[in-house]
């Protein structure tokens, strides 16, 4: 009998899938906005099945903008299949850095979301990463990119809840 009752968590977790973003993660779902010395910084998290849709512009130039699902990997979320690849059900195959791809993907640390982009280019590698974290009724941002061989903080910021 305990064998069977200890199969139950196994078989629910195959059954249901990866386990949806954690509720630290749900509480990012919203517009968000905040006016820089760089522009205006504007934010839109909204749940997206059993993950999240994420778009992030800085002064009118969008840096990340897609959908992203629970891998088998804990806290670790892939870029899906949009538009009409995700109505038929498709999911997005891992891009590939090496043939001029960019490889997006999501993490869940602590009480932030990560995203992160990867791209090669003449063999040269582009990092950026947005870190986005809950403070109260305000979100968090931190834009980093690679610069070099560090990563380098562009931008620091505040966003207040909006209703555009």
């Amino acid at each position: 009998m305990r064998g069977l009752l200890a199969l139950v968590p196994i078989l629910a977790g195959i059954l249901l899938g990866p386990s949806p973003v954690r509720a630290e993660i749900a509480g990012l779902v919203g517009r968000w906005a905040a006016e820089t010395p760089s522009g205006r910084v504007e934010l839109l998290v909204e749940p997206a099945g059993r993950g999240v849709a994420l778009r992030l512009a800085r002064a009118g130039r969008v840096l990340f903008d897609a959908s992203f699902a629970p891998t088998d990997r804990p806290g670790v979320l892939e870029a899906t299949a949009t538009g009409l690849f995700s109505i038929l059900g498709s999911r997005r195959a891992p891009a590939n850095p090496l043939e001029g791809e960019e490889l997006l993907w999501a993490r869940e640390a602590e009480a932030a979301l990560i995203v992160s982009r990867l791209a090669i280019d003449a063999g040269r590698p582009s990092i950026e990463r947005a870190q986005l974290l809950r403070a109260g009724e305000r979100v968090r941002l931190r834009l980093e990119r690679l610069v070099g061989e560090r990563m380098v903080v562009e931008l620091e910021a505040e966003l207040a809840r909006t209703g555009r």
